[in-house]
């Protein structure tokens, strides 16, 4: 049960000075473990975001399904798991969506958590119209969750608010909350990817009571004749004077994405300037997830398409005289011979450490599968259930990739569908497969399993 959209590529012109480096992978053996296994039965499936951790080493992710409500296959949950003085985890779901008009339902996004404990995240379905909330989720006795919800969605004919948020939250410094929607915001565009408008950015300020105030800072309106981008899925990054950065996975140019900027006018408004607009193979194309930001400015994503034509991971650098300069600094590799040993597919987002050194995840690939009928299996060459890979940069500024593990559909999971690897002090790796784990049957569609939560040790 694999959500993903494939969008239409148009013809390829170069638009600004693109960089294309060679591929470099070397291969690790990394020791994976199963923290936790889902499956329906037992309440939870299909945990297709990342994860976040608190200072205590303890983990907090959400399952597309499960939990309650009128969803097919219940509405999905937030759940934690809790580290104990041994190192291992015990899970619980710490909140059960109903999917209903006072409630979310089936989130995409990882949860992000305050200093206080407090949970954040966004859900796509639910809520006053359908259109999906953000929520709260704060402690309570005896370690329960209190909700709150801090907006819903509510995209009208008559209202130009967003519809469907899909990413992840981020904070700036004085508490307000930002994100994106892949429709609404008005402009009146209607069609299968867009509902009055292609989506939004949104901005969430607190009141003081504790409520939240929303309001959206930019809309893609995707009109005919307009080259902004269009259906923002990922989430943003931000800089310490509160500039935005994020990703479209159509729109632009040549329609398959964009890189844009938003910055901060001095009466809280924002400007928003197209970066980058992707125009085939050669820039890598369709964008899906969020980007990341290194000391130097330097923005890091990938790219479902393109490359040599399994995605990339690509760099946009700010250059001296003004503009940018998009480089792809790695293509995942064709497949040879019996497998793909390289990942394909990476949808999934980036996670930079502070050395540099970027972590993902790619949703196939890696070779690796343990039943003929799995997906993964299906060859030659044999796809592959996943990898987790790292890309260590040179002092010349070039990449090179190491396979940390490949996922093999069975109990270990697979389909890592993360949109943020999350990394403790000790350099430990922690992210949720989409599908595996298993329990053959226990998810309608999912092959064989409703996922895991997995560490790896590199």
């Amino acid at each position: 049960m694999i959500r993903k959209t494939l969008w239409p590529g148009l013809r390829a012109t170069a638009a600004l000075a693109i960089t294309l480096t060679s591929v470099n992978i070397t291969r690790a053996a990394g020791n994976e473990t199963v923290l936790h296994t889902f499956s329906l039965s037992k309440g939870a499936g299909i945990p297709f975001s990342g994860l976040a951790m608190d200072a205590a080493g303890n983990l907090y992710g959400t399952t597309e399904l499960g939990g309650e409500g009128s969803c097919s296959d219940g509405c999905g949950v937030v759940f934690k798991l809790t580290k104990d003085s041994n190192g291992g985890f015990t899970y619980s779901d710490i909140h059960r969506f109903r999917g209903s008009l006072t409630d979310g339902g089936n989130p995409l996004g990882s949860p992000v958590l305050d200093s206080a404990g407090n949970i954040y995240g966004a859900a796509p379905s639910g809520g006053e119209v359908g259109c999906g909330v953000v929520y709260k989720l704060s402690p309570a006795a005896g370690g329960t969750y209190q909700e709150s919800i801090l907006h819903s969605f509510n995209r009208t004919p008559t209202n130009d608010d967003g519809c469907n948020p899909d990413s992840y939250l981020i904070f700036d410094k004085a508490g307000n909350l930002y994100g994106t929607t892949n429709k609404g915001g008005g402009g009146g565009t209607n069609g299968i990817f867009c509902l009055n408008g292609c989506g939004t950015v949104y901005r969430l300020t607190p009141n003081g009571d504790g409520t939240f105030a929303e309001s959206v800072i930019h809309s893609f309106p995707g009109t005919p004749g307009n080259t902004d981008g269009q259906n923002p899925t990922g989430a943003l990054a931000i800089d310490s004077t509160g500039n935005l950065w994020g990703s479209t996975p159509s729109g632009g140019s040549e329609s398959v994405g964009t890189v844009f900027e938003l910055t901060p006018n001095s009466d809280g408004t924002f400007t928003e300037s197209q970066l980058y607009s992707f125009t085939g193979s050669s820039t890598g194309f369709n964008p899906f997830t969020n980007l990341v930001i290194d000391n130097a400015g330097n923005l890091y994503g990938t790219a479902e398409n393109g490359g040599l034509g399994h995605g990339v991971v690509f760099r946009i650098a700010p250059q001296p005289g003004g503009g940018v300069q998009e480089s792809v600094i790695h293509q995942f590799a064709l497949c040879g011979g019996t497998v793909c040993a390289d990942g394909l597919t990476p949808e999934n987002g980036l996670t930079i450490d502070s050395n540099g050194n970027l972590y993902g995840a790619a949703l196939l690939g890696g070779g690796a599968g343990s039943r003929p009928s799995a997906i993964c299996a299906e060859g030659p060459p044999v796809q592959g259930c996943g990898v987790v890979y790292k890309l260590t940069p040179s002092a010349q500024g070039e990449f090179t990739e190491t396979i940390l593990y490949r996922f093999h559909g069975a109990a270990d999971g697979g389909f890592p569908g993360d949109d943020r690897l999350v990394i403790d002090a000790s350099g430990n790796i922690f992210g949720t497969t989409a599908g595996g784990g298993g329990d053959v049957g226990a998810c309608p569609g999912a092959d064989p399993g409703c996922g895991v939560v997995f560490e790896v040790k590199p």
